[in-house]
């Protein structure tokens, strides 16, 4: 056979293969060529082997279908691949058990101080759950929340943090966070942000009830539609009782008749413009 799989060891962990292949006569423009670092690739659809090696400047790609003898070469260098990879993986595998063991180990000893936190914490208190959302420069955002309640840092109180680092490691891989705040507290908490909500509810309505029932002056529903309800226009055209109209007036027009189709197109094309900012740049 006119050619060979070549291995070559680049380090202690990579191993790559080629092939190596020589060409006859029935290769017509590039016969009788010894062609080096081939690899079977899809190129436009088409099942061949890249190899390094050029002809006028272009790198040379043969399609193996139909030709058995470099078939034969690629069907060879896709079980090295195969088998490599597969030993690779089981040695990750192993790795990736024993680290995992020592992890579990590291967590259980912090399970084991966070127990000992929990074990602290006042009798009249119930625990709250801290989650970490994100983190500032290295400082962690977290969130509290107790018995579906949403706290703030202020109202909770902070017993101690159980972590789990591992040997030589700047930081922690995982942390439990123990704190806890007064049933008391927690009640007042959460009967404030009722009342804070329901007052929110009900100034929403309010409003929604007064932008829909208010009659709206004819002048102002004729200067929205003569600017397309585009109070930026009114200005432009310095015609500052339309822009003062436009500006008080549009949300009642647009919340008993509808936004001006030209406002609501402009607004569309802006956020697909945002959406699309430095994609097709």
């Amino acid at each position: 056979m006119a050619g060979q799989v070549i291995s070559k060891q680049l380090t202690e962990d990579l191993l790559i293969y080629s092939i190596s292949f020589d060409t006859d006569d029935s290769y017509k423009q590039i016969s009788n060529m010894h062609l080096t670092g081939g690899r079977p690739i899809v190129s436009s659809g088409y099942k061949v082997v890249s190899f390094d090696t050029k002809f006028k400047g272009q790198q040379i790609c043969i399609i193996y279908e139909g030709r058995p003898d470099l078939a034969t070469l690629v069907a060879e260098y896709n079980q090295l691949v195969s088998t490599r990879d597969a030993a690779r993986e089981a040695k990750n595998a192993v790795r990736r058990a024993e680290e995992a063991a020592i992890d579990n180990k590291l967590l259980d000893t912090m399970h084991i101080e966070a127990a000992t936190l929990v074990a602290q914490i006042p009798a009249d208190h119930i625990r709250v759950t801290v989650k970490q959302t994100g983190d500032a420069d290295g400082d962690p955002i977290l969130e509290y929340t107790a018995d579906g309640v949403k706290l703030s840092w202020r109202d909770v109180n902070t017993i101690g943090t159980a972590c789990a680092i591992r040997p030589g490691a700047m930081g922690a891989f995982a942390t439990e966070r123990v704190c806890s705040i007064s049933r008391d507290l927690l009640e007042q908490i959460r009967t404030e942000q009722q009342v804070s909500t329901i007052a929110k509810q009900a100034t929403k309505e309010a409003r929604e009830k007064e932008l829909k029932e208010t009659k709206i002056p004819q002048y102002a529903i004729d200067a929205y539609n003569h600017y397309h309800g585009d109070e930026d226009k009114a200005w432009e055209d310095e015609n500052e009782t339309d822009w003062a109209m436009i500006g008080k007036w549009a949300p009642y027009i647009e919340a008993q008749l509808g936004m001006h189709p030209k406002k609501m197109q402009k607004i569309i094309s802006e956020s697909a413009r945002e959406s699309n900012y430095g994609v097709n740049d």
